[in-house]
């Protein structure tokens, strides 16, 4: 019986092995196996670029991390108060952007 079982194994097997290979075929699959490795090598250039910037920011903002609240919230109101042009819009991209993190 033990050669029976392993031929009857061995022939799943290959029956499997066949029917994988007919399914990887098909366009439908190749398609996703495509868009999944699209969508993978978008990814790794996304998290690329976060840590990129995640470097450029702790590398070029160290001065933010010495300074209190009131010492950030005066310079940006200096700041509006120099130039109100990019102020508003600033504030209004801030705005939007809170709303949309906040609608849900």
């Amino acid at each position: 019986m033990s050669a029976d079982n392993e031929a009857s194994r061995a022939n799943e097997a290959g029956t499997f092995e066949s029917l994988g290979r007919k399914i990887d075929e098909r366009p439908e699959v190749q398609a996703a196996e495509e868009a999944l490795r699209r969508a993978r090598d978008e990814f790794e250039r996304a998290q690329e670029a976060c840590n990129r910037l995640r470097e450029e920011a702790s590398h070029g903002f160290p001065h933010v991390r010495e300074k209190n609240v009131s010492d950030l919230v005066g310079a940006v109101l200096a700041f509006v108060r120099k130039n109100p042009g990019p102020g508003v819009v600033g504030a209004a991209a801030v705005g939007y952007i809170l709303g949309r993190l906040f609608r849900r």
